[in-house]
């Protein structure tokens, strides 16, 4: 090749190479811009909602319900091998059940779940009748599994939809961790990445997840004979 052509082949690579760099970014900045909205139609399910952002720029939400403490964030899962990555929405109600035993359940579960707080119990428990197959259950000791039997029906409803993947009960909290979106597939397996579409939680949906949690509080206080708020 001439040294004409040989440098019209290199000013020909860089520009495609800047033009993949500027397409990169600027694509970056359009997700990193669309991740800080996710949570902005949710926030008027709240009382003084307050949204933060952390460095990946996904929102953390805070305020109150029914007089109590609500936090819910948004969890990238990409460790995954099987399936997509998936984005999920973890809801917490912070109160507090005197003298309770705390528990965990986890459906579907495959030893990477990071984010889970199943894992965090000592002592695996079998699951009442009727309950999934698929679904690992711990908690603080054997007495346990008196609660989990007594809480049966609240937390049957709440595993009935399909894209629930964890319930949480403890001494300072209750916590739903439910499926927000899944990843495209083309990017996943082509490139490794973890787009999510349609990742925007809805209103309605932070709404269904806090009845679930409130009514199954309600179910800890008439088991335990706390009064109710």
């Amino acid at each position: 090749m001439s040294e004409p052509l040989q440098s019209a082949a290199y000013l020909i690579a860089a520009l495609g190479l800047v033009t993949l760099t500027w397409l990169t970014l600027r694509d970056n900045a359009r997700v990193r811009l669309a991740r800080r909205a996710l949570l902005e139609n949710a926030r008027t399910v709240l009382e003084g909602p307050e949204i933060s952002h952390g460095a990946d720029d996904l929102p953390r939400l805070r305020g109150r319900f029914r007089n109590r403490k609500v936090v819910a964030d948004l969890i990238p899962d990409t460790l995954t091998i099987r399936r997509l990555p998936q984005l999920w929405l973890s809801v917490t109600m912070l109160e507090k059940h005197t003298n309770l035993q705390g528990f965990a359940m986890l459906v579907r579960h495959a030893g990477t779940e990071f984010y889970s707080l199943t894992n965090s119990f000592a002592e695996r428990l079998d699951p009442p009748a009727g309950f999934p197959k698929e679904i690992l259950i711990r908690g603080e000791s054997e007495a346990a599994k008196k609660v989990i039997d007594a809480l049966a029906q609240p937390l049957a409803a709440i595993l009935a939809d399909p894209r629930v993947k964890e319930i949480a009960v403890t001494p300072k909290g209750l916590r739903i961790v439910r499926q927000a979106a899944e990843g495209r597939r083309g990017e996943h397996l082509l490139l490794r990445q973890a787009m999510f579409d349609d990742a925007a939680v809805a209103a309605v949906d932070l709404q269904r997840i806090l009845y679930a949690l409130d009514g199954l509080s309600t179910a800890i206080k008439h088991h335990s004979g706390e009064r109710a708020a």
